[in-house]
């Protein structure tokens, strides 16, 4: 953001000295156009030598100012292209971020309540595993008391010292 708002001032102040020195040129050479030279009495030493060649008003080089003036236009057009292209780039990317900010958000705060409810499921799992194991120690010690009561039955039903005709007469 700071390098594109450091390229727009750049170029608008481009922009705004280049608008100046068209502005200058052209006035100048619109009245170099016009320019005349002020009656003068020629000097007697005008008249002996050749002179230095000029004659008459300056009036610039009015054909070549056309091809500079025409140069700072096209740098005036890109100054006017670069401010344009920035802001442009500038608003694509503010509209950019704003888009990734808000789904940003959206993925954060499902991953939020996904977090809270995988801690609830953890809970509530732990808490189902505790119940199961004391409700398995309660059965493994019913089948520890059934163990010991067949135990303690055994030699009854085993060594009664009695035959199978005995025990069916009785």
């Amino acid at each position: 953001k700071s390098s594109n708002l450091a390229d727009i001032k750049t170029a608008n102040e481009g922009l705004k000295a280049v608008t100046e020195a068209i502005m200058i040129l052209k006035t100048f050479y619109k009245e170099a156009a016009k320019a005349t030279v002020l009656a003068q009495r020629a000097s007697p030493v005008d008249e002996d030598t050749t002179g230095p060649g000029f004659e008459g008003a300056y009036r610039g080089k009015q054909p070549a100012s056309k091809g500079i003036i025409g140069l700072l236009e096209v740098i005036k057009s890109d100054f006017s292209r670069t401010v344009r292209k920035t802001n442009q780039a500038e608003k694509e990317a503010a509209a950019a971020f704003v888009e990734f900010d808000r789904s940003s958000r959206a993925d954060i705060a499902g991953k939020e309540t996904k977090l809270a409810l995988d801690g609830e499921d953890l809970r509530s799992t732990d808490g189902s595993i505790a119940t199961k194991m004391q409700d398995m120690q309660a059965n493994m010690d019913l089948v520890d008391a059934a163990i010991k009561e067949v135990e303690a039955l055994k030699p009854m039903c085993i060594d009664t010292g009695m035959s199978y005709a005995e025990r069916v007469a009785k």
